[in-house]
């Protein structure tokens, strides 16, 4: 993503910028990282401000929005950030933790997903979603415990394996969704904030 200073020399440059085809990451570092308000990046888009504030609500580019909340506190807190999160990462990486986070990983990967219409339709028994659900806990438990205890290379070597190598490459490329992971976080982080003011 370009910084406001690069977009205005490409301007000067005599390039046409064109903000129909804006991406969101290149509006929310103007209007976040840049801090640079609706009337500059109008003009440098040559567009009316309107048209910008209507695509960054659009997008939810906004002051209170829970992503810029917390990228903000992680700037303004990194040393309580950076502790927070350690603290998370050694609660999580504690091997008496592998049943539940294994249980709770199937339910997010696999459980949640277009399996249970499957069920539901029956398509798939009782037993056979059991079936099915025993052998995701069991993948992911085997998973997590060699994560948990820094086998790096045994994951590798896995992975790079002739039986996986391979596996998908007609497939469609992958789609990072996060939608329930910033869901729950926008829910949570407010709460969250609340807390470590307080204390």
């Amino acid at each position: 993503m370009y910084s406001y200073d690069e977009l205005k020399q490409m301007k000067e440059e005599g390039i046409k910028l064109d903000f129909d085809n804006i991406m969101k990451e290149q509006l929310e570092k103007l209007y976040y990282e840049d801090n640079i308000p609706n009337s500059m990046i109008a003009d440098l888009y040559d567009v009316e401000p309107n048209k910008v504030k209507n695509k960054r609500y659009k997008w939810n580019i906004k002051l209170n929005n829970p992503k810029h909340l917390y990228t903000n506190f992680i700037n303004n807190n990194y040393g309580l950030f950076d502790r927070l999160n350690s603290d998370s990462k050694e609660r999580l990486m504690q091997e008496e933790n592998i049943e539940w986070l294994s249980k709770a990983l199937t339910h997010y990967i696999f459980r949640n997903g277009p399996v249970e219409d499957m069920h539901a339709n029956k398509q798939l028994s009782q037993s056979d979603m059991k079936k099915l659900n025993k052998y995701m806990v069991n993948r992911i438990s085997g998973l997590l415990k060699l994560i948990i205890d820094g086998e790096w290379l045994k994951i590798e070597l896995l992975f790079n394996s002739l039986t996986y190598r391979n596996c998908g490459l007609d497939w469609d490329k992958p789609e990072y969704d996060t939608k329930e992971i910033d869901f729950i976080f926008n829910n949570e982080f407010g709460l969250i904030e609340e807390d470590l003011v307080k204390n």
